[in-house]
């Protein structure tokens, strides 16, 4: 009988500690995961609780939060239920639902303040029903309607309720005239390093940038290597000799964005 009430101790043991499980994953700015410790800006703890991974991200110099949620999976690709988003001050920054790891139901954004800012509806991935944004006063600054993730009203409105020209919420930054614009700069500006021809060398690396509010391109790095130190140099070069972009925008106002873009060297 001792035996078995042993037994009994050490599986309901288990039990508690798979439920209570913790794991620490620690990401640099551009939350990709690291183990450098110098560029940790963020970390995730997780544990897994009613059939679902719970999340807590902090920022690494405060541990202030700086986002809660649940994921389906260990994996964190698929979300579900309520993501809750903070500012390094403690404040709310936005809250966003999800079902089964597409957004789903109300989300809502808030001025550093603590106002609302906008306001809209999902169904299964597609806005329906009203995007809304809001003057810190409350007063209504955008209204547009959406059925189905097709836009069937828009208007803008000045801080005295009238009616003014309408501008898209969200303009994604541009290089020059476009996408083609890229395939062109790249294509006359890329230099096959000569090591590389005379050995062979080819492959496909993704460099990640940030094109700040100036249309600046800053902060380039090697997203995904072709494992060749001598291509990836040469992809980086390029990509920060770019000209200005134009620069993105959010409600009216320019911000910085981030790219990633595949430059391929494949000898005839």
């Amino acid at each position: 009988m001792k035996h078995i009430l042993t037994t009994l101790l050490i599986l309901v043991s288990g039990i508690l500690f798979s439920q209570n499980k913790r794991d620490t994953i620690y990401f640099d700015r551009s939350w990709n995961v690291t183990k450098i410790r110098d560029s940790i800006t963020y970390y995730r703890i997780i544990r897994e609780e009613d059939n679902l991974y719970k999340v807590s991200d902090y920022y690494m110099h405060s541990d202030s939060l700086q986002m809660t949620g649940a994921f389906k999976d260990y994996a964190q690709k698929v979300k579900e239920g309520e993501f809750v988003y903070y500012e390094k001050n403690g404040s709310k920054s936005s809250v966003n639902n999800y079902k089964d790891g597409k957004l789903n139901g109300l989300q809502t954004s808030f001025y550093d303040s603590g106002e609302l800012y906008t306001s809209q509806n999902f169904l299964n991935g597609d806005i329906s029903g009203n995007f809304i944004v809001y003057y810190k006063d409350g007063k209504l600054r955008r209204k547009e309607t959406y059925k189905k993730g097709k836009r069937t009203f828009k208007a803008c409105y000045l801080p005295n309720g009238k009616k003014t020209t309408f501008f898209e919420y969200e303009i994604a930054a541009v290089f020059q005239k476009g996408r083609e614009s890229i395939i062109q700069y790249i294509k006359k500006n890329l230099k096959y390093p000569q090591i590389a021809v005379n050995e062979g060398m080819q492959g496909k690396v993704y460099i990640q940038f940030v094109v700040s509010d100036k249309g600046a391109v800053t902060n380039v790095k090697v997203k995904k290597s072709t494992g060749y130190q001598v291509l990836d140099d040469e992809a980086v070069r390029i990509i920060k000799a770019m000209p200005e972009w134009t620069p993105a925008s959010i409600d009216g106002v320019r911000v910085n964005s981030t790219f990633s873009l595949p430059v391929s060297f494949k000898l005839d």
